[in-house]
């Protein structure tokens, strides 16, 4: 007899039951979820795809044509960076004049004529005093001095050789020292010497010194140190400068060098034009013989110096009367105030002071980051188009003026910089944005395209010079050599002729919100990655942008 189940098995059991049920409803209603999710992006992406599509269709109908023709087209270095000031003048009282009040601040502007600073006129009167008295001082120094002149005899120190005279008869002073450091060379102790790599011979050693023509002297290793030989000969005969050949005793090639002189000394001048040269090279001189002559000397450096010191005091003075005449320190010009360096407290007037900073404004200046491959075709001199939008739409015209040759690679790509510098015209104040385009290079009547038309696969450039309407086909490709380029046109240096024909459609690129957009009705007309490019812009006009590295990719 089969045995009854107990109440308690029995509710365990539907229990279990219900919770079955339970998780089957549970997955049931997952899978529909999924599967209504999974129908709704469906058709949302055949919705933004029949869209994208309509879209492409419009713009596929828009084929361009370009004929090729000479033009002109331009590659250009651009940057922006902000205004800066630039010749700043330091505006300054002379010593012993006291200050009472300064009335400018920093970020004034002033103008010629206003009145800077307050001073204390017995101060200004006891210093046109002094001034006056040093005058009279250097006025006499100078008298005693102006018949001082520089010798007109440059003799040599000391006995020795002339090795070398550099100066001819005629040659300045001045520019003879300047290109080669003397006027003449002499040595002092009697040898020529020669520097060779060789091995081998150890100091003292004998070796055959082979001139230039042909004669053989003998010299002595003075030093051989790490493979280096330095060889000493007679400085008698022997030429500065001469190519010699070393051989060792038994005849071997040591090595070849050329002579200089052991001992120098050079015969040094300032002032003058040589008028002669009493002397030759190879001869011997004692100490006081004259190496070289000279005539126009001038005045001696001393009076020269006298002269200059009074310009100074000249100067010092002319200030010093106008500050009495205007019975204050006034402005000479216009300008703005950058900074104020006057201090009551600390303010000495046994000396000259600064008190104040002013920036004339008649130039500002930009400095620009200049990659590294457009560094070496960028030149001082060259002409530039500042962009400052905040003070009007129209261009300005600037000159380069400074380029580093010091690489910046702070940020992991190598830029120089680069100074322009404009005229400073109404309204331009310093900290102000401009962009900066300089022309760096240009080619007039080359065959050029439209960036757009070009098309690039790895082994290639290449256009289309056909195009099927009916089929909405590209025919007639044709691989191309390209030349200069920039955002909207290529050279085409080989493969087209004047004349030719390309087709192509203008660059467009399109993100995920464009298609939102267009399914949504709201994208308009197509969106443009490629800007104004294309045929918007006729050849011989300067083209926008810098140069691209890689070409631009058409239809």
């Amino acid at each position: 007899m089969e045995q009854q189940q107990r109440p308690g098995e029995e509710l365990f059991d539907r229990l279990n039951r219900e919770k079955k049920q339970r998780r089957r409803k549970v997955v049931r209603t997952v899978i529909i979820v999924i599967a209504v999710i999974a129908l709704a992006l469906v058709l949302l992406v055949l919705s933004l795809r029949r869209s994208v599509e309509k879209k492409f269709a419009a713009a596929e109908k828009e084929v361009l044509t370009y004929e090729v023709k000479p033009g002109t087209i331009h590659t250009l270095v651009t940057g922006s960076g902000v205004l800066a000031q630039v010749d700043q003048e330091e505006i300054k009282v002379p010593a012993g004049v006291e200050i009472d009040e300064v009335f400018p601040e920093a970020g004034d502007l002033v103008t010629e004529g206003e009145l800077l600073a307050k001073v204390d006129m017995a101060s200004v009167m006891s210093a046109l005093s002094d001034t006056q008295s040093q005058l009279k001082t250097l006025d006499r120094d100078i008298n005693n001095a102006k018949d001082d002149t520089a010798s007109t005899s440059l003799t040599a120190g000391v006995s020795g050789r002339v090795k070398k005279i550099y100066a001819e008869v005629g040659d300045d002073v001045g520019v003879c020292m300047a290109k080669n450091g003397a006027l003449a060379l002499l040595s002092l102790d009697g040898y020529m010497a020669v520097d060779i790599e060789a091995e081998g011979p150890v100091r003292g050693d004998t070796v055959a010194v082979t001139r230039a023509d042909g004669s053989v002297i003998a010299g002595v290793v003075e030093q051989a140190r790490k493979g280096q030989l330095t060889v000493l000969v007679t400085d008698d005969g022997p030429l500065f400068d001469e190519e010699v050949t070393v051989s060792d005793a038994d005849g071997n090639t040591l090595g070849k060098g050329n002579l200089y002189i052991h001992s120098p000394l050079a015969v040094t001048g300032y002032a003058g034009t040589v008028s002669g040269i009493p002397t030759r090279e190879n001869a011997k001189v004692t100490s006081g013989s004259s190496v070289v002559t000279l005539k126009d000397t001038k005045t001696s450096a001393n009076y020269d110096a006298l002269l200059r010191q009074r310009e100074d005091l000249e100067e010092t003075f002319l200030e010093l009367l106008a500050i009495y005449r205007d019975g204050a320190l006034l402005s000479k010009m216009d300008g703005l105030v950058s900074s104020v360096e006057y201090d009551e407290d600390t303010f000495d007037a046994t000396v000259e002071n600064q008190i104040l900073t002013l920036y004339p404004q008649k130039q500002m200046s930009v400095t620009i980051s200049v990659d590294e491959t457009d560094i070496l075709s960028l030149k001082e001199g060259q002409e530039a188009e500042i962009e400052v939008s905040s003070v009007s739409e129209d261009t300005f015209s600037g000159t380069v003026t400074e380029i580093s040759k010091v690489a910046d690679t702070s940020t992991g790509v190598t830029q120089y910089s680069a100074e322009v510098t404009l005229d400073c015209e109404e309204g331009m104040l310093a900290g102000m944005t401009a962009n900066i385009n300089v022309r760096i290079q240009g080619t007039e009547n080359a065959l050029i395209i439209p960036v757009d038309a070009l098309h690039q696969n790895s082994a290639a450039y290449y256009v289309y010079t056909a195009y099927d309407s009916e089929a909405h086909r590209y025919d007639g490709r044709v691989e191309v050599t390209i030349g200069m380029q920039n955002d909207d046109y290529v050279e085409i240096t080989s493969g087209l002729r004047e004349g030719d024909t390309v087709y192509y459609t203008e660059s467009q690129n399109f993100s995920i919100m464009d298609m939102f957009a267009m399914a949504q009705g709201m994208g308009g007309g197509m969106p443009s990655g490629g800007g104004n490019r294309g045929g918007g812009q006729m050849p011989g006009g300067m083209p926008n942008g810098r140069p691209s590295g890689m070409p631009g990719m058409g239809g």
